[in-house]
C-alpha cells in the first residue's frame, strides 16, 4: 500500500465512549482524519440505558457545547445518601457542600448518542463508516492492517493506531489475543423506571440491602431509575413477579426515604460481573471504555472511567506525530492506571463489602459510613472522586509538571 492511503486513527465502536473520543480528537487536530467504525446502518447507536454523568463530564460536555443539547433533559444529583439497611451507618453528600452546582446529572443515553453523533456530523475530518465492521486486524511494524465489512464489500484500511471502542464483548481485543479477567459477583442487576407519589428533588439513593446494592436516581416527572442488584438464586423468582407484587418487595428492601413506588416500567436483567482487559495497551491498538472495562453498576463510575478514557486518549494523541507509537501509548497508560486502580478497587470493594453480612464487617462498615459522613475532609475526598474530579485534578496537576520540564 502506498503510505499516503495511511490512515492516522482508526476507532471500531461508534457507541458513547467511541464517539465521544473521535469528537475530541477531531477536534484537537483538525488535519487529521479519524475513520470510525460503526456496525449500526443509520443514524447514532441505539441505547436505551439510563447513565449517570459525574459533575467532570458534564463540565467537559459543556465546555464542548454539547449540554446544551442535552440539559433539557437531564435531571440534576444534587444530594447523595448512602446507607446500609438495618444499621445505623449513612453518609450523605450535598452539592451546596462541595462548591457545585450538582453532583451529577442523570440522562437518557440514546440522548447523548444522538447529540455526539450530530456534532460528528459536522466535522470534515470525521469520517463515519456506517454499516461496517472490522473483520480482521493484523499489526505490523509501523501500522495495523484494518479489514472491514462494509455495505460495499471488503476494504482494508492501513492505519497507525487502532482504537477498540467496541464494547464488552470487544472483537478488537479478541484480534490482539488480549484476555479478560473476569470476577462474577454472583448477582443480577434488574433494571427499571419507578414511578413515585413524589419527586426525588435531586436525591439519588444507594442502599444496601441483604441482596446486594440497590440504587436509585432521579428522574423529570416523579419517576426514579432503579438498579437494583439481588443474588443470582433470587433472580427468577423476583423477575416472575407481578408488578404489585415486586413493588411491594422493593419497597420493603429500600424502605420508605424516597416515599411510595406507585408504579413499575420495563424490567431488565443482566449479570453483574467485572470484566477487566489483562492489558489497555498492544502495539498500535488500545482498548478503551467497556472493551477495557466492565464495572459493577455501584457508584455509578463505569461510564465516567471510559469518558477519561476518551479525554487522556485525544489529549495524548493531540501532542504525537505517530499515532501508534509505543512513547504515545505508553503515557497514555501512565495517565490512566491510578484512576483505573482507583475506581475499580472502590467499587469492588463496595460490592464485596456491602454484599457481606457476617457481624464484624457490618459493624466495622457501618462506621465507617458514620466516619465518612461526620469528618468533612473525608467526605470531601470521597465526593471528588466519585464526581470523577480527582483523576482529572492529578492529571492537570501532571500535565503542568510535564509542561515546566519542556520549559
Amino acid at each position: 500500500m502506498d503510505a499516503k492511503q495511511v490512515t492516522p486513527v482508526v476507532i471500531a465502536g461508534g457507541g458513547l465512549v467511541g464517539s465521544l473520543m473521535a469528537f475530541l480528537f477531531a477536534q484537537q487536530r483538525p488535519d487529521v482524519v479519524v475513520k470510525v467504525v460503526e456496525p449500526q446502518a443509520d443514524g447514532p447507536v441505539p441505547d436505551k440505558r439510563t447513565i449517570a454523568l459525574a459533575a467532570a463530564t458534564v463540565d467537559l460536555l459543556n465546555g464542548q457545547g454539547i449540554w446544551h443539547d442535552l440539559a433539557a433533559q437531564a435531571e440534576a444529583i444534587r444530594h447523595i445518601h448512602v446507607s446500609d439497611r438495618g444499621y445505623l451507618g449513612a453518609t450523605r453528600l450535598h452539592a451546596e457542600q462541595e462548591g457545585v452546582a450538582a453532583l451529577g446529572y442523570v440522562v437518557p443515553a440514546a440522548a447523548l448518542n444522538k447529540a455526539l453523533y450530530e456534532r460528528i456530523q459536522s466535522l470534515p475530518n470525521v469520517e463515519w463508516l456506517a454499516g461496517s465492521k472490522v473483520a480482521r486486524l493484523e499489526q505490523q511494524q509501523d501500522d495495523c492492517i484494518v479489514t472491514l465489512e462494509t455495505p460495499s464489500g471488503e476494504q482494508q484500511l492501513q492505519a497507525q493506531l487502532v482504537v477498540g471502542a467496541d464494547g464488552q464483548r470487544s472483537f478488537i481485543r479478541e484480534q490482539l489475543g488480549i484476555g479478560v479477567k473476569t470476577t462474577d459477583y454472583g448477582q443480577v442487576g434488574i433494571i427499571a423506571n419507578i414511578d413515585l407519589d413524589k419527586p426525588l428533588e435531586g436525591w439519588a439513593y444507594e442502599r444496601f440491602t441483604e441482596t446486594g446494592p440497590l440504587a436509585l436516581l432521579p428522574l423529570p416527572d416523579q419517576q426514579a431509575s432503579l438498579v437494583w442488584s439481588v443474588d443470582e438464586e433470587q433472580a427468577e423468582a423476583v423477575l416472575a413477579l407481578s408488578d404489585n407484587e415486586f413493588l411491594a418487595q422493593l419497597q420493603s428492601a429500600f424502605g420508605y426515604r424516597a416515599g411510595r413506588f406507585t408504579g413499575i416500567g420495563q424490567r431488565l436483567q443482566f449479570p453483574l460481573r467485572l470484566h477487566l482487559a489483562e492489558r489497555s495497551v498492544a502495539h498500535r491498538a488500545v482498548l478503551i471504555g467497556n472493551a477495557s472495562h466492565t464495572l459493577h453498576p455501584i457508584a455509578g463510575q463505569g461510564f465516567n472511567l471510559g469518558v477519561r478514557d476518551a479525554i487522556c486518549l485525544s489529549d495524548q494523541l493531540a501532542r504525537a506525530t505517530d499515532f501508534g507509537s509505543y512513547a504515545t501509548l505508553a503515557a497514555y497508560w501512565r495517565e490512566r492506571e491510578q484512576d483505573y486502580n482507583n475506581i475499580i478497587g472502590l467499587t469492588d470493594l463496595l460490592v464485596r463489602g456491602f454484599s457481606n453480612h457476617h457481624w464484624p464487617l457490618t459493624k466495622f462498615r457501618n462506621l465507617a459510613l458514620l466516619g465518612l459522613d461526620a469528618v468533612p475532609p473525608l467526605r470531601q475526598a470521597f465526593a471528588r472522586q466519585t464526581m470523577g474530579l480527582a483523576p482529572l485534578a492529578r492529571r492537570a496537576s501532571s500535565l503542568q509538571i510535564e509542561k515546566g520540564e519542556r520549559s
